[in-house]
């Protein structure tokens, strides 16, 4: 039998004032019922590093994940510099880790890649994505990804020795193992239609009607939750015992 996994949740963003118009949950707990869903024997510690709150040792979990933010990975905070070492750390311990959206640029700025604002705008909604290579921890197949997005950043040189997984013509590092123990996805597997709407809502949207109703218009469609939820623990176990 495996041995459960325990996951650390590194936190970059939170839904505190908005937690109505998106289901009622924040990230800690949306994230928490997706991966139990896939397996109940999973445990987890929290860290909110957006907030300065970091583990004191890679080793406190056996794998991480790294969430979304609405920050941009080269901004010039401190609380990103301490997350890009942190990072690099879980790197040289081969530290099986799941960057999400903001997460995924990351270890690509970390690991040796290039993250810029793209000049094709925002993507927001539900993405089609084209697999083009298969690995082990990708079961049950599929040949293609459909997930909800909310970026305007987008990882546009990548790390050597990276493997994209999958890809659309307007983001074409969708999904990356940078190497056999990182991996990245630009989507929001956690995001469900209803979030989105919530997170459009926000005030920060209102002054940017055509964004908003842009969002808006592509939210129809089911997104592949649990799927890609089943392959992040399919990653977790072959990265943690290769």
């Amino acid at each position: 039998m495996n041995k459960p996994l325990h996951i650390g949740l590194l936190l970059c963003h939170s839904f505190e004032d908005i937690l109505d118009t998106v289901g009622g949950l924040d990230y800690s707990a949306i994230f928490r019922q997706q991966l139990l869903a896939v397996d109940p024997n999973i445990t987890f510690s929290d860290f909110s590093v957006h907030e300065g709150e970091f583990p004191k040792s890679v080793d406190q979990c056996d794998v991480w994940l790294v969430n979304g933010s609405p920050e941009g990975v080269y901004d010039d905070i401190p609380w990103i510099h301490t997350l890009s070492d942190f990072i690099k750390q879980l790197d040289t311990a081969k530290k099986p880790t799941v960057g999400i959206c903001f997460g995924h640029q990351l270890m690509a700025q970390v690991l040796g890649g290039k993250v810029e604002l793209s000049g094709k705008g925002w993507g927001i909604g539900l993405s089609h994505n084209t697999i083009v290579a298969d690995t082990a921890y990708m079961q049950p197949k599929t040949s293609k990804i459909d997930v909800m997005v909310f970026h305007q950043d987008q990882v546009v040189q990548l790390p050597s020795g990276s493997k994209v997984l999958a890809k659309s013509d307007f983001c074409p590092n969708y999904m990356v193992e940078y190497n056999p123990h990182m991996l990245g996805i630009q989507g929001h597997p956690e995001f469900t239609a209803k979030m989105i709407e919530g997170i459009l809502s926000y005030e920060t949207y209102a002054k940017h009607p055509t964004l908003r109703a842009q969002g808006m218009a592509n939210l129809e469609g089911h997104p592949d939750m649990q799927l890609l939820f089943g392959w992040m623990v399919n990653f977790y176990r072959q990265a943690a015992h290769p």
